[in-house]
């Protein structure tokens, strides 16, 4: 079950003065405060334009909630960590802090996090351990990697785009708007009055537009975002995406043509524990939503629940 809240008055608690209240999750709230903490560790010293920095803060909203969904999941299925061991995992946690010459309150500092944080923390870790060994196996690997070979074994993809991308501080009606766009030039495309590469042309803001949207080989990952990645590695030769939302802007993106590759399962054995980590979470949080309500305050921009389409304050 997922709700949208009213954009006026306070935070979702109704407390004004305190943090923000980005969305709840069966009750229990997500700060803003934890969604921007979160950004700014996954971007590091990179610098993030202002238009990039509202679909990097619906992202991380979106892991935010799909782990507490798991974690709403386990307490259903009586899996939660007891105290005990949420007490055992902090004092092991402490005890590496010590050997670095460094005390748990450094770290809640460092993190900027309260206990309540640290234990949720640490029960995620707990919980998603177990749930990982039990789905993770030799058998499910190899059956993911048949039928999932071309995203995993090389395979590389000549790819062409369109870019429209947003002006600095773009709201939820701006993006909104640029998402109809790009939608409009793909049915234009798709209807025959206009080739892909004349629409790049005219339409697409990426340096590649004067070249009709060419960018070349993609590998799977490692060289574009990954939202641009899945959905072109979901295309078949001659097939043009859906409007994708990145941190850069709003695409369409057409597959050209593909360039067989030769992994074989033990070289990418990472990859697929990665790639079967995210079934389980996706599995999960399908499962849990039907009986945990999330509910969108508009406080921060989100995704709009099952699309990627952005809704910002």
């Amino acid at each position: 079950m997922i709700l949208i809240a009213p954009r006026d008055g306070a935070g979702a608690d109704g407390q004004a003065g305190r943090d923000p209240v980005a969305a709840t999750v069966g009750g229990e709230p997500i700060e803003a405060g934890e969604v921007a903490r979160l950004v700014k560790t996954a971007v590091r010293d990179q610098k993030v334009s202002p238009a990039a920095l509202p679909v990097l803060q619906a992202q991380v909203l979106a892991e935010i909630v799909d782990r507490r969904l798991v974690l709403a999941y386990a307490r259903r299925n009586e899996e939660y960590p007891a105290d005990e061991q949420l007490d055992a995992a902090a004092a092991a946690l402490k005890a590496r802090l010590v050997a670095e010459g460094r005390t748990l309150d450094d770290y809640l500092r460092e993190q900027s996090f309260s206990e309540a944080d640290l234990r949720r923390q640490l029960a995620w870790g707990l919980v998603w351990d177990k749930y990982l060994a039990r789905y993770v196996t030799d058998q499910r690997a190899a059956a993911y990697f048949e039928a999932h070979r071309r995203e995993f074994d090389g395979t590389e993809l000549a790819v062409s785009h369109i870019l429209l991308r947003p002006s600095p501080g773009a709201d939820r009606a701006a993006w909104g708007e640029l998402i109809k766009q790009t939608a409009a030039i793909r049915r234009s495309i798709l209807a025959g009055e206009i080739s892909f590469a004349e629409a790049a042309r005219k339409n697409s803001a990426g340096p590649s537009g004067k070249e009709g949207g060419r960018l070349g080989l993609i590998p799977r990952r490692g060289v574009m975002d990954e939202a641009f990645s899945r959905a072109a590695f979901a295309l078949d030769v001659g097939q043009v995406s859906e409007p994708v939302v990145t941190p850069f802007g709003v695409h369409l993106i057409r597959c050209d043509a593909v360039r067989p590759g030769t992994k074989q399962l033990a070289d990418v054995r990472k990859e697929l524990d990665d790639a079967l980590a995210r079934e389980l979470l996706a599995k999960i949080v399908r499962l849990e939503q039907r009986r945990t309500p999330v509910l969108y305050t508009g406080k921060s921009p989100y995704f709009r629940p099952g699309t990627r389409e952005m809704v910002a304050p």
